[in-house]
């Protein structure tokens, strides 16, 4: 007779599995999203480095990094070491106009090929053509015609 398969008994002895070591550093930083988020309309996005155990909190103005810094190291501290650095574009800026350049790129192009997405690092939306694509040059003079200060085009082949 095959065993009938169900709830392991025991399955509150079980211990959640750790791959990166980082468990309780993404728990803390889902931690600070939640507290962050009233700063959503300046947040330019969370950068983790997992060498240096560092988090870099990125907000549009200094009024937001100052509401910011008060937060994670007065009202509600943090463990994890944090980096407060002021960028340029929101990560809602950003990702809004990702989505409507790459989703509707054969409205502003006439065709399609680009890829691409959101770069927190650069704070910049990043833009790929590919050098062989048969549109290529079609593409990149698109994007050229943007003129947008948020758009870095990268070209590779």
């Amino acid at each position: 007779m095959d065993k009938e398969w169900g709830p392991d008994p025991d399955a509150s002895e079980w211990l959640p599995l750790d791959i990166t070591g980082e468990a309780l550093a993404s728990e803390e930083m889902d931690r600070i999203r939640a507290l962050l988020e009233p700063l959503t309309a300046y947040d330019g996005g969370m950068l983790w480095d997992s060498e240096s155990t560092t988090l870099t909190v990125q907000m549009t103005t200094e009024d937001a990094l100052q509401q910011a810094r008060l937060l994670l190291l007065v009202t509600s501290p943090t463990w994890l070491r944090v980096l407060f650095v002021q960028v340029q574009y929101s990560a809602e800026e950003l990702q809004e106009l990702s989505s409507r350049l790459l989703e509707h790129q054969t409205t502003w192009t006439g065709t399609t090929g680009i890829s691409g997405g959101v770069d927190h690092y650069t704070n910049r939306l990043v833009m790929l053509v590919d050098r062989n694509d048969p549109q290529a040059d079609i593409l990149i003079q698109a994007i050229n015609n943007l003129n947008d200060p948020r758009i870095t085009l990268d070209v590779y082949s």
